[in-house]
């Protein structure tokens, strides 16, 4: 029995060391193709990379469609901008350097550029669509963002405003509110501009200037309007200027200063 049992052990300790020679040597034979095709990658990787394959074995971009409304000013620019990033082939097309490459044209808010299989580019233009001039120079879409195109002539119709870039989206926010409350009276709001110190001067159609000053723009626009039906609709086209910079009034400044004692002596509030 003693003899069996020895014998036992060592069979039992043969077959251990037999599951594991087995074991180390598929494990790395294993371990020895997956390196061969990890260093095959990677020279592969390096071999493209140092241009050693040509191009021209790339698929070649044969077609660009543009959808979307592209102004004239742009569509040279775009043409060009294009073609200089498609030269490489279909794989080397720098997709989000060219969507922020044509954003940055005049008329363009936004692009989409989309790879379609085998040699198709397309390009979506999402156009700016200007609400109003900002000074002379500038245009501002429906969102206060502010773009500056070479010529702004055909968009005289548009309000103006005018201030500092940075208040921007301020001043749209401001201009909207206003023009809707003074909507109602048939007044129409063709300006607003906003000086150094940040005091507002909106300015209507008919060349009437409101001062409204740096705050409080709705309670000012509103102590306007109670004048307004009490009083200067009837005169309004004598007026110049209101000046509602006042705690609990305003001031009026007439186009014709010999009316001035007789209107003013009228008017209350």
């Amino acid at each position: 029995m003693l003899f069996e049992v020895k014998y036992r052990r060592r069979n039992s300790k043969n077959k251990r060391m037999s599951a594991i020679n087995h074991f180390s040597l598929r494990d790395a034979w294993d371990i020895t193709v997956i390196a061969m095709l990890l260093g095959v990658l990677v020279y592969f990787s390096y071999y493209v990379r140092d241009d050693h394959i040509p191009t021209s074995a790339w698929p070649q971009i044969k077609e660009v469609k543009i959808d979307g409304n592209l102004n004239a000013e742009d569509r040279q620019e775009l043409k060009n901008i294009v073609r200089a990033r498609i030269t490489r082939g279909f794989f080397h097309v720098p997709m989000n350097e060219l969507e922020q490459r044509l954003a940055g044209l005049p008329w363009v808010y936004r692009a989409k550029v989309r790879r379609v299989w085998p040699d198709t580019l397309t390009i979506k233009i999402y156009a700016e669509v200007p609400m109003a001039r900002w000074g002379n120079s500038g245009l501002m879409n429906t969102d206060g963002e502010l773009f500056f195109p070479s010529s702004i002539e055909s968009y005289n119709s548009l309000p103006m405003l005018f201030g500092e870039q940075i208040r921007a989206k301020n001043l749209a926010r401001v201009f909207e509110d206003s023009m809707q409350q003074l909507e109602p009276l048939g007044l129409q709001l063709q300006g607003l501009f906003e000086d150094q110190r940040q005091s507002k001067h909106l300015i209507l159609s008919n060349g009437l200037i409101l001062t409204v000053g740096d705050g409080g723009v709705e309670k000012k626009i509103a102590r306007f309007i109670t004048a307004y039906e009490q009083y200067l609709s009837s005169h309004l086209l004598a007026v110049k200027k209101v000046d509602l910079r006042y705690t609990n009034g305003l001031a009026v400044e007439w186009k014709n200063p010999q009316l001035e004692n007789s209107l003013e002596s009228g008017l209350s509030l």
